[in-house]
Formats: C-alpha cells, structure tokens, sequence
C-alpha cells in the first residue's frame, strides 16, 4: 500500500509498505483523508521525541469500512482497565497510545487497523474536510468541560492556528461576552476576525500588546494558552484577571519560566488540558456534524503523494491556512 513516511526532520517520502491485517476485535479502514496536526509539524521538523522516524505520522482521519460506511476514528487508545479509565479520564490512561508517534504508524497511508471501540459513523452531508477536525476538536470540548466558564465570561486566546480558531468558535457558541486573539501573524489575525473575535491584535507589535492590554483591563475571566512558547504561556498569566483562570493548552515548548509570584498574589487559577476523553469526541462529531463548529473553510487540500509540499506550506507559509488535508483515496 502507498504510504507516506517521515524519514529525516524535513523529510517525508512516499514508500510501498506491507497492508496491516486486522486482529480481533479491530476494524480496517481505508483512509480517504488525513489531517496534519501541529503535533506533526513538530514530528516533521525533528522537535518530538515520540515521533522517530522512519515513522507513518497521522492520526486525524476520515476512511471508510469494508462495507463502504463512512467513519472516523477516535485515535487515543486507552487500556480501559487502570484507575484513570474507570473512572472516565481515559485521556489519563496510564498507558495511552496515539496513533502515528512512539513507533505506532499513523494515517498517512492507505489502510489502518484500529479496535472497533475507537471508531465511529458519520453521515454523508459532513464532508471529509468537516470531519477531519473531529480529533482537534474534541481537545477544545475537552478543555472547555473541565474549565467550566461562567455566563458571560470575558476571554483572550493567545495562539490563533488550528486550536485557537477551534477554541473561538466554540466559545461564541458557549455565550462568551467578549473575545480577545492574539497572534504574530497577521493572516491568522484576519481570520479571527472574521470567525468573530471582539478584538484580534499582533503580540509582536508593541501597538499590539497596547491594545489588548487596554482590552483586558483588569484581566479577562478565561485566558487560553493555544500556543505553548514561553512568551505565549507569559502572556496568558499576564491577561488573566485576579481570581481568573488560565488554561495551558499548547505544547511547543515543554518547559517555561512564568512569574509565579505575581500570579499567586493575584490568586489565579490554572488548569492543564490534556486530549480528550470519548465523550468529548462524541460530542465534537455532533458539533460538527450540526454544522455549528467549521474550519472547512479554512482548510487546504493537497494529495498524499505531495506531502512533503504540504508539510513545507504548513511550516514555512502558515496564514490562512489553518488546516491541511492529505487526500489519501
């Protein structure tokens, strides 16, 4: 089967690789799409020491069974048996595994093998560049669940990419009152704008910082860290107002320095989001399948065989495009 491989940071390459049976228990799904996460990019520039190539990258997918019904897969597999799983934080597992990272081949191929549990029908009016947001997605419910904003909250979101855009939309949706973006890129800022942030201002501009510090005022009652850079993670705390809450989300930098004591004075609350449990993914199928939550039109797609151009668009030439999309069959 057709197969793309990372194979060095930088490099991907399609290779002929063996078609995997399923054992028992599992389904085969041929892959019509695939999505490519932030978590992939990292992979592909040689940032992540769980994805050591050569290695299948992928785990947002959309295929089909053998039978011609179209699915999707929740591709965090749980062991459902440790103390985390039975009691509904499968997220927690003691020894969760992801699709596509720790030498476990990814979507970016023509088949995949996965337990039956894990996969889930969609209907024909979701299209593939709606459904392949179902895994991202489900990581937004999953933070908004556990952060549990009150009515009318104020919120800032320091990161607008593919979590940042998801997490806006889904917050309009929750009733937020009003919405601050922040980014460094001004096509990304544009967008936000359009999707309906209240104020969405570049953080590399002092202009910038100016303006979403006279937003903020005494502070935002929500603050989402959709990025995960020191600065990105800084910010957050900055924006947040006393007694607030800060959600760590992004992952681009595993370890920070924050003024930790400016931020206890302040008394603020801070929550870290980790994936997604199965109703969480459950409950972003329906939020996209309602047509309330919709990146598409923001998506790229671009064929399997042109990865490489694909993975350099989204490293090099990130905008407007906030998702990318490999058309596998």
């Amino acid at each position: 089967m057709r197969a793309l491989v990372y194979t060095a940071p930088g490099q991907a390459e399609m290779e002929d690789r063996p078609r995997p049976r399923p054992a028992a228990g599992e389904s085969e799904i041929a892959i019509t799409a695939a999505g490519i996460c932030g978590s992939d990019i990292s992979g592909f520039l040689g940032r992540s020491r769980h994805r050591i190539p050569p290695l299948v990258l992928g785990h947002e997918l959309v295929g089909r069974r053998p039978d011609g019904r179209r699915v999707v897969a929740n591709p965090l597999i749980s062991c459902g048996r440790c103390t985390a799983c039975l009691s509904g934080a499968q997220n927690l597992c003691s020894s969760w595994s992801l699709m596509g990272m720790d030498g476990i081949a990814g979507c970016f191929q023509e088949f995949v093998t996965i337990p039956e549990s894990q996969v889930y029908e969609i209907p024909d009016e979701l299209t593939d560049a709606g459904a392949v947001a179902a895994e991202p997605l489900s990581n937004v419910v999953h933070l908004f669940r556990i952060a549990a904003p009150p009515p009318f909250f104020r919120m800032g979101i320091v990161g607008g990419g593919t979590m940042g855009s998801l997490a806006l939309q889904t917050a309009l949706r929750l009733g937020v009152r009003e919405v601050l973006v922040q980014d460094v890129n001004d096509a990304r800022l544009a967008v936000a704008r359009q999707m309906g942030a209240t104020l969405a201002v570049n953080a590399a501009t002092e202009e910038g910082r100016g303006q979403a510090r006279q937003f903020a005022g005494h502070g935002l009652d929500l603050v989402l860290d959709a990025s995960g850079t020191d600065q990105a993670r800084q910010t957050a705390f900055d924006l947040c107002r006393p007694g607030g809450l800060v959600v760590l989300l992004g992952m681009a930098r595993e370890r920070s320095e924050i003024d930790f004591v400016t931020s206890i004075r302040k008394e603020h609350r801070v929550a870290m989001s980790f994936a997604y449990t199965p109703v969480d993914f459950e409950r972003a199928l329906k939020l996209l399948a309602a047509g309330e939550i919709d990146l598409t039109p923001w998506t790229a797609e671009m064929p399997l065989e042109e990865g490489q151009k694909a993975f350099e668009k989204m490293t090099a030439s990130r905008g407007d495009t906030l998702k990318m999309m490999l058309r596998v069959s």
